[in-house]
């Protein structure tokens, strides 16, 4: 599955690197988490709860901060198991100068789902997942305003 598009946000792009490489600000992004673990600058992991049809619970998610371009790009890599089911996906965040001194915000994500989850099928899953990263880039945009 892929999903993309991008915002503005007031801050400058420095600041949005910032945040955007923060495991403390990325984890408060994530919608249903608890039990957030920081490793280190680059790996940390969380609990998260989730839906989708008769399939709720926890998953157990660990992620890490693959690549990062100071002010300009950030990409996390992210592994989710749980629920008999397994999730990876990438997330790329690219920063461009906007006008009035904010940040042009562009952002992909490739997911890859197997298991249970899968055989619910593919429209209802692709539904879920697009609330799910709309909840995400909705709560990014509060964080970075």
């Amino acid at each position: 599955m892929h999903y993309d598009g991008s915002f503005e946000v007031a801050s400058n792009r420095g600041r949005a690197y910032e945040f955007a490489t923060d495991p403390s600000k990325i984890t408060a992004i994530f919608p249903d988490v608890s039990d957030v673990s920081i490793d280190d600058a680059e790996h940390f992991s969380m609990k998260a709860k989730v839906g989708v049809s008769f399939i709720k619970g926890v998953m157990d998610v660990r992620c890490v901060i693959a690549e990062k371009r100071p002010a300009e790009f950030v990409k996390l890599k992210i592994s989710a198991s749980g629920l008999g089911s397994a999730v990876e996906m990438e997330s790329g965040f690219h920063l461009e100068d906007a006008g009035n001194g904010g940040t042009l915000v562009r952002w992909t994500a490739d997911a890859n789902v197997a298991g249970l989850m899968v055989r619910v099928g593919s429209r209802l899953m692709d539904s879920v997942a697009e609330k799910y990263i709309n909840r995400i880039v909705d709560a990014l945009k509060q964080g970075l305003s």
